[in-house]
Formats: C-alpha cells, sequence, structure tokens
C-alpha cells in the first residue's frame, strides 16, 4: 500500500512506497510506532488552500468596490 502517511507521535510524516511496510499501519521509521500512524488525506489539503485563496480574492474584491463606491457618492 503505497500513500502518504503521518505519525501523531513523533509528527513526523513520511511516504511509503508499494510494498515497503506491512498491513494497514506501516512503522513510522522515525518512532517505530503503528497505533498512531494515520494516512493523509491530501485532496482535503488542496480544497482547504483553494477555499482560503477564493475568501481572499472576495475580500479583496468587496474592499475593492467599497472604495470605488465611496469615490464615486463623495464626488472626488
Amino acid at each position: 500500500m503505497s500513500g502518504d502517511y503521518y505519525c501523531a507521535h513523533c509528527e513526523d510524516e513520511f511516504v511509503v512506497e508499494e510494498g515497503e511496510g506491512g498491513g494497514d499501519r506501516p512503522p513510522c521509521p522515525k518512532c517505530g510506532q503503528t497505533e498512531s500512524v494515520q494516512s493523509v488525506d491530501t485532496s482535503a489539503l488542496i480544497r482547504d488552500i483553494r477555499r482560503q485563496w477564493f475568501v481572499v480574492l472576495a475580500l479583496l474584491f468587496l474592499v475593492g468596490a467599497g472604495l470605488v463606491l465611496y469615490q464615486w457618492t463623495s464626488g472626488e
């Protein structure tokens, strides 16, 4: 089973290639724990990053629209 994994015990991230490690939870190469190893879902991370950028761009648009509206109503 290949994939990215995270060890909650020593906070180490590591990649397991096909044929390495055994079973559902491979041992952490740093501390050797198997109980604290979790699979990392990178698609959720990408989705969160896109959502954050969308919020930033929306806020910048609102600030820009507010400035344009302010200048238009103040007559400057």
